[in-house]
């Protein structure tokens, strides 16, 4: 039979061999849970900075657009205005010449009405009235010429306020808002099998098993330390006394003492 303390030892290693790996395990679990609960929550994460980072964007370009529209309203109503005022420049400088032209006919009639009232006749009287006639033509070329040079400075104003226009329409440059992908979904640790674990706890309750014999065959191959080499006496039993000097102390010894009674 085995010894009971090679048994003991034996159910003791393979218990601490089974405990060990049963932590192992557990250890094992939650060290794979924690990396997953942290892959999760910064996944999570991830995705609020995208999704601020697009609804930012978003304004951006909204801000950006609604500005390059109040700029594209005040420049149109700039360049209507400049329009506006060259359309009633050139009115303004052609009623001017028609007036001058107007007063000069009124003019000449009342000239020509003086000659002719006058009654003269001849060449004094006809050079006279031609003299009006060109004088008269000559006025009306001036101020048809001022008039149209006023026409064709208001046009080159024009020109310009539709140059300015554009200008200022070309400084409306659309917002090319950034976009942020949406981070990865990431992809969960699996858990730990928990075959490697109960080979390791049936190897230790082998390993406790071999410990256990192996104690038991030690302990079985021990034998009592020698006692001292004592001689034996003649007539001394295996199982008689020998104290120091050989003296036999057993019950056939006789005291060399008598005692007087």
């Amino acid at each position: 039979m085995c010894d009971p303390v090679s048994i003991v030892l034996g159910v003791a290693s393979a218990g601490l061999g089974i405990a060990q790996q049963a932590a192992a395990y557990q250890q094992a679990q939650q060290e794979t849970a924690y990396m997953n609960a942290v892959a999760q929550q910064n996944y999570e994460f991830q995705v609020l900075q995208t999704s601020a980072a697009n609804t930012y964007e978003n304004q951006k370009q909204m801000i950006q657009e609604a500005l390059n529209q109040q700029n594209a309203e005040l420049a149109g109503l700039a360049y209507s205005n400049d329009i506006s005022q060259l359309n009633l420049r050139i009115m303004q400088e052609q009623e001017a010449a028609a007036q001058k032209k107007q007063e000069t006919g009124k003019q000449f009639l009342q000239a020509k009405g003086e000659v002719s009232a006058a009654g003269r006749i001849g060449n004094t009287v006809d050079n006279l009235i031609a003299d009006y006639y060109r004088q008269r033509a000559q006025f009306d070329f001036a101020t048809d010429r001022n008039l149209a040079f006023a026409i064709n400075q208001a046009q080159q104003d024009k020109r310009g306020a539709t140059a300015n226009y554009a200008n200022r329409m070309a400084q409306n440059q659309p917002y090319l808002k950034q976009l942020y992908l949406d981070p990865i979904k990431p992809i969960e640790k699996a858990a730990p099998s928990a075959l490697p674990y109960v080979l390791g706890g049936a190897g230790a309750v082998l390993g406790g098993i071999q410990s256990g014999v192996s104690m038991a065959g030690q302990l079985k191959g021990l034998k009592p330390p020698p006692g001292p080499n004592l001689p034996k006496l003649p007539g001394a039993g295996p199982g008689s006394p020998v104290g120091f000097g050989g003296t036999n102390y057993s019950s056939a010894y006789t005291s060399p003492f008598k005692l007087k009674y």
